[in-house]
C-alpha cells in the first residue's frame, strides 16, 4: 500500500485502485452474469432500500438487484470473481487493511442499478444510531498501524460518470464522534458532504464500513453493476455464512491460496496461514503463527480435539 492510499485511506475512509481488472476480465464477469440474469432478485416492497418520499427513491418502482453464488458458478464465468480472494494488487492492500491472514466475511453480491433505481439509505459509521461505539464497524490507526473489523472491496464492473449516481460516501465519517441525522441518511441534508467517486469499469473502490457510505438513485444510460466482497480481520467476524461450511461449488477448484481466505474465524497461533506477495509478484502462502505439536497432543487430550 503506497504512502499516498494509506495517508487517503486514513483522511477518507475510502481508496479508489485504477485499473485492477482489465478490460477483457471485466467482459468475461458481465457475460457471465448475462448468462446468470434469471437468477437475479428485485428488491421491491419491504426489502427496498430507501424510504418513500425521499431523494433516494427514484423514480419510486424501480429497485435494485441482487445476485450471488457467483463463486461456485462454472469454470470460465466464476473465475474473474474468484481473482478477487488473492489479487496481488488487492493482496498488499487488504493485508495493510486487516493485518495478514483476512478472511471472507460475507457472502459476496453482484448489484444491479437499471436505470431509475433506487438508492440505498446512508448507512455504516463507528457508531450505533444512540450513539454507542459499533465494535462490528470500527476503525482505528495506532502507531502507523490501521485497524478495522470489516473492509469492503466493491469491483466496479461499469462505469461511473460524474453526476450519473451511485455509489456515495462521507469522507472521514469513519472518525465520526456522533451518530448521523435521520436527515443525512435520507440525503435530505448536508447532500454538499456526500461525494459520489467517479469510477471505469475495472477499478476497486476499497471502503472501511465504519465510513458512513450509501447510494444515490441512478440516472445512467445502461445499468450499474459491481461486485461486493466483505472481509474481516482473521479472528473477527460479522456475518455468519461460513457456519455449516461454505458451499461446496465455491471451494471446488479453487487455489489453495483462494482456499486460505474461505477460512473461518480464529487466531493466528493456531497454525492459521495467510497470504504473502512473493518477490516474483504472486500471492503465495505463509504460516504466520504456530502452536507446538506437545501443546496440540494436551489440548487433544484434554477436549478431544487438537486445538481448543
Amino acid at each position: 500500500m503506497t504512502p499516498l492510499d494509506k495517508f487517503l485511506f486514513d483522511t477518507n475512509g475510502y481508496v479508489v485502485l485504477p485499473q485492477v481488472f482489465t478490460k477483457d476480465e471485466i467482459n468475461s464477469a458481465n457475460a457471465a452474469i448475462q448468462a446468470n440474469s434469471n437468477k437475479m432478485l428485485e428488491r421491491i416492497g419491504g426489502l427496498r432500500n430507501t424510504e418513500d418520499d425521499t431523494p433516494l427513491v427514484g423514480d419510486g418502482t424501480t429497485g435494485r438487484q441482487d445476485l450471488s453464488g457467483f463463486l461456485g458458478w462454472p469454470e470460465g464465468q466464476r473465475d474473474v470473481f474468484r481473482r478477487v480472494l488473492d489479487h496481488p494488487r488487492l493482496v498488499p492492500y487488504v493485508t495493510e487493511l486487516l493485518g495478514m491472514g483476512y478472511r471472507l466475511d460475507h457472502m459476496p453480491l453482484i448489484l444491479i442499478q437499471r436505470p431509475g433505481s433506487e438508492g440505498f439509505q446512508f448507512h455504516g459509521g463507528p457508531l450505533d444510531g444512540d450513539g454507542r461505539p459499533n465494535q462490528y464497524l470500527s476503525y482505528k490507526c495506532h502507531n502507523g498501524t490501521m485497524q478495522l473489523s470489516l473492509l469492503a472491496v466493491a469491483v466496479q464492473l461499469t462505469d461511473v460518470n460524474e453526476g450519473e449516481g451511485g455509489f456515495c460516501i462521507i469522507k472521514g465519517s469513519h472518525k465520526s464522534n456522533f451518530p448521523c441525522p435521520k436527515s443525512v441518511v435520507n440525503y435530505e441534508e448536508a447532500k454538499e458532504h456526500a461525494y459520489q467517486p467517479v469510477t471505469r469499469a475495472g477499478d476497486v473502490v476499497l471502503f472501511s464500513e465504519a465510513t458512513i457510505h450509501g447510494t444515490l438513485p441512478w440516472s445512467g444510460k445502461s445499468d450499474r453493476r459491481l461486485a461486493l466482497f466483505r472481509f474481516s480481520p482473521a479472528n473477527y467476524a460479522y456475518g455468519r455464512g461460513y457456519t455449516g461450511g461454505w458451499p461446496d461449488s465455491w471451494l471446488d477448484g479453487m487455489t489453495d491460496t483462494q482456499r486460505l481466505i474461505m477460512e473461518p474465524p480464529y487466531n493466528h497461533r493456531l497454525d492459521r496461514k495467510s497470504l504473502k506477495m512473493s518477490e516474483d509478484g504472486k500471492a503465495v502462502s505463509v504460516e504466520t503463527g504456530s502452536r507446538a505439536d506437545f501443546k496440540k497432543e494436551f489440548d487433544e487430550a484434554v477436549f478431544g480435539r487438537t486445538y481448543f
